[in-house]
């Protein structure tokens, strides 16, 4: 019996163990994963941004030549502000630290110097490019980061500069897209000073975090993962850092360890809670089977009965030890069987885990797997919470209007990797047109039609584009896939609704929830939502949306 209570106590503590040790094996690659996707979309912002600014110095010196005049030079700034890949403001700053040059005025209206700003004195002391880190933004009245290059005079001194003030509120959507967990958050230093940091970026606006040993480790190691007590908020955390070595950014995700082992502890207490049962039903079996034995010794030590009583008494005490016994065997024998499984499941642990060892080649297969299956999950995951929270009006519009040329420019970034894996072309239309509406709902709601066109289409391409209509724009998503038929034209913006064809069975199944998603969001918006398609031929999803 001791035996059988030691071996319980130690599996069920080997179990947890092993299940403790794949949490944190899990947090590791979630937050080494959303470090890299940080670091993509981060480099994809800083290189075009650079070119931008690159070409705008470009026609600032040509204006300060003589070359070209005003009106030409105020033309370029707002033509290329608005491909700027994050919505941002690009301003023409002055020796003297003056703005000479904007598309919009500020926020807080009057002259605006920047003559105090760090960018600014570096490009007067000769730095051709800096990467500044997280002010209040004049312009915008919003934390930003800058990106800046300095702007020679025609006798060669400093002429001034050209400085874009990048919103670090835009990062929220793809922080929240990360599902990391509430104490999670995702960052940027430069020059051991924030960047960048979500949630709440306002928070960190001119904060210097102290002895950080994220940036400690990444002078010696540039890509990594460790486990730290954060200098700036005091919660312990698993990150993982990658470091830009071309813009000298060092970038970070972390998870709470709270989190982290949050489902393990509710796991934990459901093995503790049967493990306990069963002990308590271990201890009661003893218990009769002590009495029984007992009672048969008292019965056996009776001289008071005659031979026939005494032996009828004791075949009815081995009787009563035998029906004892089997209904022990029985116990035991089905609490074995439901044992087996937790057992089992620990031993499946163990077999991944021993496929897991380093410079094994099994290791990358393991990996890429539960990185696919992760990434399938959070994307599910994502549009049942999109669905729940649109049904239960958790979500309201924040309307304004913006121009929607580096909306649509964004999500062709974003979404061109995949349509280049299925040897898509992906294209947008240029456009000047403002529109009225929730950028950010907006957003969702043309990606989710993005990615539906990409599911659906085996060869072509994908184009996305605007047109005009009386007061009113229509942003358009064309393919060349498989078509809809006309009697399901209506049944797809419905739930759980898919249609089954070749396109969609060489790639992985969705809940048939996206545009369902997609005509939720509409709704939440007032926009009116159309649909015109050809089977064979391909699709057009469009949305129309009022003119500002």
């Amino acid at each position: 019996m001791v035996a059988m209570v030691v071996l319980l106590l130690g599996g069920a503590a080997g179990l947890l163990v092993e299940l403790r040790d794949a949490a944190f094996e899990k947090a590791e690659s979630a937050t080494a994963g959303a470090a890299r996707l940080l670091e993509d979309n981060l480099s994809r912002t800083l290189v075009t941004t650079d070119a931008i600014i690159a070409r705008m110095v470009v026609v600032v010196q040509e204006n300060q030549a003589g070359r070209i005049g005003r009106a030409e030079l105020l033309r370029e700034l707002a033509s290329l502000e608005a491909g700027l890949t994050q919505r941002g403001n690009m301003l023409v700053v002055d020796a003297k630290g003056d703005v000479v040059a904007a598309v919009r005025p500020p926020k807080a209206g009057g002259a605006v110097n920047y003559a105090h700003r760090d960018y600014f004195s570096a490009h007067r002391d000769g730095a051709e490019r800096f990467i500044g880190p997280m002010v209040l933004g004049v312009y915008s009245q919003a934390p930003v980061f800058t990106i800046s290059r300095r702007v020679n005079a025609p006798d060669g001194g400093f002429g001034g500069l050209v400085v874009v003030g990048v919103n670090a509120r835009f990062f929220t959507d793809f922080y929240n897209t990360l599902g990391l967990g509430e104490s999670s958050y995702i960052g940027a230093n430069t020059a051991g000073r924030i960047m960048l940091r979500q949630p709440n970026p306002e928070k960190y606006v001119g904060r210097l975090p102290p002895n950080n040993p994220v940036m400690a480790a990444a002078a010696t190691q540039p890509v990594g993962t460790i486990r730290i007590d954060s200098p700036i908020d005091k919660v312990e955390r698993v990150v993982s850092y990658r470091k830009l070595a071309q813009f000298d950014v060092l970038v970070s995700a972390g998870m709470a360890v709270d989190d982290i082992v949050a489902p393990w502890r509710r796991t934990a207490l459901v093995i503790c809670g049967a493990l306990a049962v069963v002990l308590l039903g271990l201890g009661w079996m003893a218990g009769t089977t002590f009495k029984v034995i007992s009672r048969e010794e008292q019965a056996m030590a009776s001289l008071e009965e005659t031979v026939v009583a005494r032996t009828a008494e004791a075949e009815q005490r081995a009787t009563e030890a035998r029906l004892a016994n089997e209904s022990k065997t029985r116990f035991l024998a089905a609490a074995s069987h439901d044992l087996r499984q937790p057992l089992q499941a620990a031993g499946m642990f163990v077999e991944v885990l021993a496929g897991q060892v380093e410079d094994d080649p099994r290791k990358v297969k393991v990996v890429d797997r539960l990185r696919q299956s992760i990434e399938a999950t959070n994307s599910l995951l994502a549009t049942l919470l999109d669905v729940s929270a649109l049904e239960a009006g958790k979500i309201k519009p924040n309307v304004s209007d913006f121009r929607v040329m580096p909306l649509l420019a964004g999500l062709v970034d974003q979404i061109e990797p995949e349509a280049s894996a299925k040897g898509l072309a992906i294209g947008v239309i240029p456009t000047s047109l403002t529109v009225r509406s929730d950028p950010v709902l907006l957003e969702r709601l043309l990606r989710n039609l993005l990615v539906n066109a990409i599911r659906y289409t085996t060869s072509g391409r994908v184009l996305v584009g605007c047109r005009r209509r009386g007061g009113q724009v229509v942003i358009q998503v064309l393919d060349s896939g498989i078509g809809i038929p006309a009697d399901k034209a209506e049944a797809v913006f419905e739930d759980f609704v898919r249609l089954d064809t070749p396109a969609e069975r060489g790639g992985s199944r969705g809940l048939g929830l996206g545009l369902g998603v997609v005509r939720r969001m509409a709704a939440l918006l007032g926009h009116a939502l159309e649909l015109r398609s050809i089977p064979g031929k391909g699709s057009c999803f469009g949305v129309v949306v009022s003119k500002a």
